[in-house]
């Protein structure tokens, strides 16, 4: 493995909902804040008591770069990594297409976007299930930008970073955006979101999935502690199912469908269409989520 990104700057942020910094406080794990994140990266997850949890501080949007640019694909790339692969991958889209199909089948699906795509794989799956429809892909890994743009994928490459002005050229423009385990690592999630909107069609659809915080994962291959696995550093937030709709209601984004019970993973398809959104219970976040960090972690200070 390639030597640790050095001379990070590092940055604190305030909280996604309630816009405070002073209502946050560090994450504890055997009564001392967690800091051990995986690889040797530190980490600083907090909790503000509006029950979100993000990284605060964290590295600034330069190392970020740097560190998707270089040293991601080694660490994370799932379809080099001997137990995932290109089947690991494809496995993925066939679980959001079992998930989504039903809704999606009905509008008119012309134009697919993977943001965060890879290698592009689930891309092609996507295609086969919507014959004749135009693929697209965002992607930072320079490798998985070749892959994307090869006979064998046949995307269009729209850009390597999610953050850039590519909406500009797309306004209007995709009928179904895939967002896999993305959401997480957004920097600001609601101006993001609420670019990546404005690219969806009238009656375009998102699908949005990331890690559960309410339901943390606690086996793991090849680590003895599953905290240092669930807390890494390009994961900026880690969202529970109820702020998580929060953050896409501030992006005018609605789930129509989602994931109702309490597993690894908060997933829904959302519409810019507020009259169709689904509803769901937001009472007690902080403290259902304080009740899950002590189950896990140990005691949190008060």
């Amino acid at each position: 493995m390639k030597e640790l990104l050095i001379n990070i700057g590092w940055e604190s942020v305030e909280c996604l909902l309630c816009h405070s910094e002073t209502k946050a406080r560090p994450i504890f794990v055997k009564n001392k804040p967690l800091v051990n994140g995986q690889f040797g990266y530190a980490v600083h997850p907090v909790i503000c008591q509006c029950g979100l949890v993000y990284l605060s501080p964290r590295w600034s949007k330069k190392d970020y770069d740097i560190f998707y640019q270089q040293y991601y694909d080694e660490l994370y790339r799932l379809e080099i990594k001997p137990d995932y692969g290109k089947s690991g991958v494809i496995a993925h889209m066939e679980t959001i297409w079992l998930r989504i199909k039903n809704i999606v089948r009905e509008i008119n699906v012309n134009n697919i976007l993977d943001i965060g795509c890879g290698f592009g794989y689930g891309l092609k799956y996507l295609q086969k299930q919507l014959p004749n429809t135009q693929l697209f892909g965002i992607e930072a890994s320079k490798d998985c930008c070749q892959k994307i743009q090869s006979k064998e994928i046949g995307a269009t490459l729209i850009s390597s970073d999610f953050d850039s002005e590519w909406v500009i050229n797309y306004k209007n423009s995709m009928d179904l955006i895939i967002l896999r385990h993305v959401v997480q690592h957004m920097l600001n999630p609601v101006e993001t979101l609420s670019k990546i909107r404005e690219t969806l069609t009238s009656n375009g659809l998102i699908y949005i999935s990331t890690l559960n915080m309410m339901c943390p994962r606690v086996k793991l291959r090849d680590y003895k502690n599953w905290w240092e696995y669930y807390y890494r550093i390009p994961h900026t937030y880690y969202f529970s199912k109820e702020t998580l709709f929060k953050v896409l209601e501030k992006a005018n984004l609605y789930p129509l469908i989602y994931e109702k019970n309490d597993a690894e993973e908060v997933w829904c398809l959302a519409t810019t269409d507020k009259s169709k959104q689904a509803c769901i219970s937001d009472s007690n976040i902080y403290e259902k989520q304080i009740k899950i960090l002590k189950r896990y972690l140990g005691p949190q200070e008060a």
